[in-house]
């Protein structure tokens, strides 16, 4: 109740944001702590790795105060955050896939999701199949695809911030949003028949 009622108290982040422009760390602090965990959430839906996860989202809130100034108001900060986060994950996809390391060390991503969404043993023990089984096929799909499938249907944006964040159309989000669900799909179909 009471972390219900400071939240409904505390100062909107675009404020923060204007007190950021000014160089106000106390307000840069409030922000990350606001937002830390969604940055890495969401770093470590696209990468699938804990230890890139941290480094995505704590360079996210180094481009955060680095751009303070470009903030626009009129943009949702969540939508510009994911958009640096999301830009971050790609360029470290390329990084690793120059490399050929792309999702290294892939039997520990469910147990570190798992970490990260539940505590509860049986609801662990019920999605864990289906939950590994999406994982491994949406790091097959084309990297548009896997970024709009991550960020639409694992981490519920809508289509419009979607596009935002990844810069492309709404259409296109939804052309690549239906076109990555097929493919899991009907891989999913495929394995239940096996």
């Amino acid at each position: 109740m009471r972390e219900s009622l400071r939240l409904a108290m505390a100062e909107p982040t675009e404020s923060l944001m204007d007190r950021c422009k000014r160089s106000d760390k106390d307000a840069f602090r409030q922000i990350v702590e606001r937002h830390q965990e969604y940055a890495f959430a969401l770093a470590f839906k696209i990468l699938c790795e804990s230890e890139d996860a941290k480094d995505v989202a704590q360079e996210s809130f180094i481009r955060v105060w680095a751009h303070r100034v470009d903030y626009r108001a009129d943009v949702k900060f969540t939508t510009w955050l994911y958009k640096i986060v999301v830009n971050l994950c790609y360029d470290r996809l390329r990084v690793e896939r120059r490399r050929e390391k792309i999702f290294l060390r892939p039997d520990h991503r469910m147990e570190e999701t798992a970490e990260i969404h539940s505590s509860n043993p049986e609801e662990l023990a019920v999605n864990r199949d289906l939950a590994e089984r999406i994982f491994h096929l949406a790091e097959k799909l084309p990297e548009k695809q896997r970024i709009v499938f991550t960020l639409r249907d694992l981490y519920d944006q809508t289509i419009e911030e979607v596009a935002t964040i990844v810069g492309i159309s709404p259409e296109a989000v939804r052309a690549n949003l239906c076109y990555a669900r097929a493919a899991i799909r009907t891989k999913l179909e495929g394995k239940r028949k096996e």
